[in-house]
Formats: C-alpha cells, structure tokens, sequence
C-alpha cells in the first residue's frame, strides 16, 4: 500500500535504523533507497540493505553518483515508486512502530490527498527528548487573529501552515503520488522544500491530521536547521514570495475563467 522513499546522505551512523523502522510495517510494499554522493560509507550499508532484503528495498542510487540534493532525490524516489500512496523518510530520523496501521485506522485518511501527524525528538542516541502536537505545539504564538483550536476541528490547516511549519520535516509527510505530479514536485531550496511543498499540496489536495506520534526525528550536530540562520531567514522570505506570486496568478486566471 506505501512506498517508502529514502534520500540518504552522510548519514552511515543512522540508515540502517531508518531502513529497519520502515520494512517492520507488513503496510510497507517498499522501500526505495537512493544515495546523494555521501562520503561516510552510507552508500555501501543502504547497498548491502537492498542486497538482504531484495523484495522490498531498492537501491535506485546511480552509477555515476553525484550530489543532486534532497529536492531533486525526493523527485526521483517518488518518480520511480509503485504505489499510490508515498511516506517520506529521511535517513537520520525513524518511524514510530505501528504509524501506518494508525494512519490506515484514521477516518479522515480514506478522503484525503495529503497526511501528516506528531512528531517525537530524539537525540543523536536515539533518547527521548520532546514531542510536538503538529500545529497544537507550535515553534512560537500563532497570529493573535487565528483561533487554533477551531481552526484544527474545521481542518483548516493551510492556514496555520502558512503562519509557520509546524510539520517539521519531509518524514511527517505521507501523499499520493499523483498529488506530487499535480503540484509539480518538491523545488529546489536547502532548507524549505518541505514547507513549499507542503503549502502547495494542501491547496490542491484535501489535507488530514492524524493526531498519533508518527515519526521520531533526530537532533543531531549535522542537522540543516542549525546552518547559518540568516541564510534560512532569507530563503523562507524567497520562498513564501513566490508562493504568493504563484497564488495570486492562479486566483486571477480563474477569475477570468
């Protein structure tokens, strides 16, 4: 029923984990693997893994290697799965046990284009170190204007997106493949290519809470989130810019429709 799509980069200590969290799900149909030019031997392990497990995990990493980055791989993983519906994980980060079957459980997930749930935090161990509710936890206040709770029951969760991304990584998203086709794919930012993406998929699909912890994400010294902030300020900016741009050209053109 899932496809499991899995860029991997430098990551030797933590892809193995990775690979293991998602086959443990009878759910999981398969598990696509694909290196971006990693210099710490993760290539090799992500190999190895496909070689013991040639069913369900593929290595779609290619011969002449190279670093593409993680919005160009994410493309090409889903591109190349054969399932409808795909889970994103990155290769530092590990899914709950048990997070399919509950999102397969949840009643708004049979009418719904776009998934997402909790997220746990674990340190470079693998020990507990917070959790957050989806938009219920937020990273600071929502505008004093937007009435969370409500807004959470009338499922009005682009909005609260827009305002900030409570998701918190690509391995909190679950879609359809032809949801990535109509919204054209992730773009190529460093550090938001799962905020835009994101914020397009739920303006054309019908998006779903599914108020379970889903996924454990890794904090780690090699995290993204801790480069050089003013660089992410300036991206975030370009980005909700252009998203903007793009929202009011389609507004326009359906209004001279």
């Amino acid at each position: 029923m899932f496809s499991v799509v899995i860029p991997i980069y430098n990551h030797a200590k933590f892809v193995r984990q990775a690979i293991w969290s998602a086959l443990r799900s009878p759910l999981v149909q398969e598990v696509l693997v694909l290196d971006d030019g990693s210099k710490d031997g993760s290539a090799a392990i992500a190999a190895a893994m496909a070689a013991a497990h040639s069913g369900r995990v593929r290595d779609l990493t290619p011969p002449s290697g190279g670093n593409r980055g993680a919005h160009h791989r994410l493309n090409e993983l889903v591109e190349r799965a054969q399932c409808e519906w795909i889970a994103i994980l990155n290769s530092d980060d590990v899914f709950v046990s048990g997070r399919f079957e509950a999102i397969v459980r949840d009643p708004e997930f049979s009418d719904c284009d776009f998934a997402f749930g909790n997220v746990l935090f674990m340190d470079e161990r693998g020990g507990l170190m917070c959790a957050k509710r989806g938009p219920l936890d937020s990273w600071g206040p929502f505008h004093p204007s937007l009435e969370l709770l409500t807004m959470v029951a009338e499922r009005r969760f682009f909005d609260l997106l827009y305002e900030q991304n409570y998701l918190v990584t690509t391995s909190n998203m679950i879609f359809r493949k032809s949801l990535h086709a109509r919204v054209g794919g992730f773009r190529p930012y460093r550090y938001v290519h799962d905020w835009d993406f994101a914020l397009r998929a739920m303006i054309h699909g019908r998006a779903a809470y599914v108020q379970r912890f889903l996924t454990a994400y890794r904090i780690h010294p090699h995290n993204t989130i801790r480069d050089n902030q003013l660089k992410i300020a300036i991206e975030i900016r370009s980005m909700l810019d252009h998203f903007e741009a793009e929202l009011a050209r389609e507004i326009h053109t359906k209004m001279r429709s």
